[in-house]
């Protein structure tokens, strides 16, 4: 491995131990009512220990009302109860000196019980904002070092700023400018309640067009103008990810590349086909970190692996029935084990 992967770092005030992000991966391991299982807890031990310096948590829903959550599992931020419950995750990975982050979001479109952004009023819009900046506030007193603004993969942001999606005619739609207004008012209201010391990432899709047309001259202005409100970190994505073809690499690198070269003061990380010590070095020649969800779904000791040099390579085979069978045969991936709180949540009597 290159010096860069494991040479410690800084973003903003945290001391970071390596440029390895977890990125955000639904665990379908909550309990029903929003608040987190034992089961998590074992998992972000795993994760802790396993030598991954930035590990943010699957997506919390920012609502109050659980029917608006993208699983019947999903863990809630959305009301002050779940803070003692939440308090165990950064406890947990501080233990290894891992950054916690927790990923907030609304499912929005993507919800048990969907909806249509469009249709709401500007009222409702400003307070699904609320919803957000008393989340961060939640993720603060519960001990996490940052949050993730979740602006991705169909939920309801980044259908939001979607401009093919957003057929909105007050101050949230008609163009790129006002189709990101709502999560720049976001960032602006945790950064007035959490402070400048608390880390603001966020999740965004390399493209936010149907159309594919001016797909990088909007990611550009969107990454350049989150940066400028007091985000420290921008993950780059994708909605496509579990469509690509199983020997596709480094998903969303060429739109890095030019976001880089346009913006190279914005600390940027990938996330989509990076499970080897090649695909991470080559992420690394542009962005400052680099994530893994799936190679560390199949091995959460990956990266203990590649230091020791067990591995090179995950047993990743991208076949995407991490999707599926956590519900049918209680497992993670198609590797096994069987996980007794998956059985326990989706076993039909």
């Amino acid at each position: 491995m290159t010096n860069k992967t494991f040479t410690p770092t800084t973003l903003g005030n945290l001391v970071i131990k390596n440029r390895i992000i977890r990125s955000a991966t639904n665990d379908h391991l909550g309990n029903r009512d929003g608040s987190v299982s034992e089961a998590e807890i074992e998992m972000y031990d795993t994760l802790g220990r396993n030598n991954i310096g930035t590990i943010i948590t699957g997506h919390l829903s920012v609502s109050p009302d659980l029917d608006l959550r993208a699983d019947e599992v999903q863990l809630c931020i959305g009301d002050d109860r779940y803070i003692d419950g939440l308090r165990r995750i950064p406890e947990t990975l501080h233990k290894y000196d891992a950054i916690a982050i927790a990923q907030i979001s609304l499912a929005g479109p993507k919800g048990l019980n969907p909806f249509d952004f469009n249709e709401l009023t500007t009222d409702q819009l400003e307070e699904i904002r609320d919803w957000f900046i008393a989340a961060a506030r939640r993720a603060q007193e519960a001990g996490f070092d940052g949050v993730q603004v979740h602006i991705a993969h169909w939920y309801l942001l980044q259908a939001i700023v979607n401009v093919d999606l957003n057929h909105r005619t007050d101050k949230y739609g008609g163009n790129p400018e006002n189709c990101l207004r709502l999560p720049l008012e976001i960032i602006n209201g945790i950064r007035k309640v959490c402070g400048e010391s608390f880390l603001i990432a966020v999740k965004l899709n390399a493209h936010n067009t149907i159309s594919g047309e001016n797909d990088q001259e909007i990611l550009n202005y969107y990454a350049s103008k989150l940066y400028e409100s007091g985000v420290g970190l921008v993950e780059i994505s994708g909605s496509d990810f579990n469509h690509k073809d199983r020997k596709a690499k480094l998903y969303y690198l060429e739109e890095t590349v030019k976001l880089k070269e346009a913006y190279p003061q914005i600390p940027l990380s990938l996330v989509g086909g990076i499970y080897s010590e090649a695909t991470i070095e080559e992420a690394l020649k542009t962005t400052e970190f680099v994530s893994l969800s799936r190679t560390l779904l199949t091995q959460p000791d990956f990266i203990t692996k590649l230091l020791s040099g067990e591995t090179l390579q995950s047993r990743c085979i991208h076949c995407n029935k991490c999707f599926e069978i956590f519900s049918t045969k209680y497992e993670r991936c198609v590797f096994g084990p069987v996980i007794h709180k998956l059985e326990e949540t989706f076993k039909q009597d």
